[in-house]
């Protein structure tokens, strides 16, 4: 079956995630993109998503979600995941109303 996205990896980028791989930079899910995309390069070993599955204990969907969101957010992108704009939950009280409650709760 034709890939809709091919993963091409620059030498620098290579050597990032070489790096993050062999250090364990960063958490879990980032050195497991990080093998992922070195991986599935086309310029690289050439393995099947099922293949690079198996091997690193994911779903298919995963490494095909990978390789999509490498071709269309980029490198960075794909191995640091964006940050929530605004927390799942949002904050109760404000600085000003956490402040009085700890007052109140400590005493004079």
């Amino acid at each position: 079956m034709q890939k809709k996205y091919i993963v091409r990896l620059t030498e620098e980028e290579r050597r990032t995630l070489d790096d993050v791989i062999k250090r364990l930079k960063g958490g879990s899910q980032k050195v497991r993109r990080a093998q992922i995309l070195r991986q599935a390069d086309a310029d690289g070993p050439g393995w099947t998503d099922q293949h690079i599955a198996e091997a690193y204990h994911c779903r298919t969907q995963t490494v095909e979600k990978i390789r999509q969101r490498f071709v269309q957010q980029g490198f960075e992108e794909t191995l640091h995941r964006k940050q929530r704009a605004t927390p799942p939950v949002a904050k109760l009280l404000d600085w000003e109303q956490e402040a009085q409650v700890i007052a109140t709760h400590l005493g004079p």
